[in-house]
């Protein structure tokens, strides 16, 4: 029995591991000056320090929900015995849907400002985009990882199975929707009074990213639903790929207007 709890648990790691690395290799060949790998590191590692952050976030986002509306019998535990909002218990799923979008969201964001986004190697726009899917496959590595660990345990044709959908949905969507906050950081590098506003648009938009993907995963259309939420996960890696380049352009135009004024003055002196 030990020795099968350990297989489960080698195979629950290395399937959350190995996707994430797959997508990381990926998006790393869009970064012209490869960061240096202590700090890929670190920031791989900030996103599953955020784990434990963002399950606590839920827990308490979902306690709130329960109290307010007590949507479910499950929900009892957390719940008020007559809920406020109780009238309006029909947008409670999508209010938790949102609301646990967001705190992912947000809990990566806060995990990446911590830990990378700072200091003297976030040197360029690029590095914004590239520290915030970094973090995020780490998060979305663990993530997976606790997901695995049951499926595994049942059989390991199950723990195959749930290992690819999550490596063509989770873990990417995890990558794309942080690639999209990086985007919009990356927009304000030389811009630092406006950070706060072009981070706060990026986590709306991440958000909204995130739960579209999740309410078609959960809708009723089976394979159509997950079609649909590939096709938004397709969607947001053409926008990224487009979005890498004009950052790294935006470093070259800011180079330029840098050169240009130095040599009008040497012109005029």
């Amino acid at each position: 029995m030990e020795a099968n709890f350990t297989t489960q648990l080698l195979y629950a790691f290395l399937g959350g591991l190995i996707p994430a690395l797959i997508w990381l290799w990926f998006w790393l060949r869009e970064d012209l000056h490869p960061e240096p790998k202590r700090l890929l590191i670190k920031a791989f590692a900030a996103g599953a320090i955020a784990i434990p952050f963002a399950l606590l976030a839920e827990a308490l986002l979902y306690c709130t929900s329960a109290y307010l509306f007590l949507f479910s019998e499950e929900a009892r535990i957390c719940g008020a015995a007559t809920p406020p909002l109780r009238a309006f218990m029909e947008i409670a799923d999508i209010f938790v849907l949102i609301a646990f979008a967001a705190s992912e969201e947000v809990v990566k964001y806060i995990s990446a400002k911590r830990f990378v986004l700072k200091g003297k190697d976030f040197d360029e726009p690029v590095d914004a985009m590239i520290y915030l899917i970094t973090v995020a496959l780490g998060f979305a590595a663990f993530e997976n990882f606790f997901f695995l660990l049951s499926a595994f345990g049942n059989t390991l044709f199950e723990g195959i199975v749930v290992t690819n959908l999550r490596f063509l949905g989770a873990t990417l969507l995890h990558a794309v929707s942080s690639g999209v906050v990086g985007y919009a950081v990356a927009l304000s590098f030389f811009h630092a009074g406006e950070r706060a506003y072009h981070a706060a648009f990026g986590l709306l938009a991440a958000t909204g990213i995130h739960v579209l993907f999740n309410i078609f995963v959960t809708s009723a259309n089976g394979e159509a639903g997950f079609g649909q939420a590939l096709g938004i996960l397709v969607l947001t890696s053409l926008f990224l790929i487009f979005a890498f380049d004009r950052v790294k352009k935006i470093k070259k135009a800011a180079r330029f207007q840098r050169i240009v004024p130095i040599q009008n003055s040497a012109v005029l002196l």
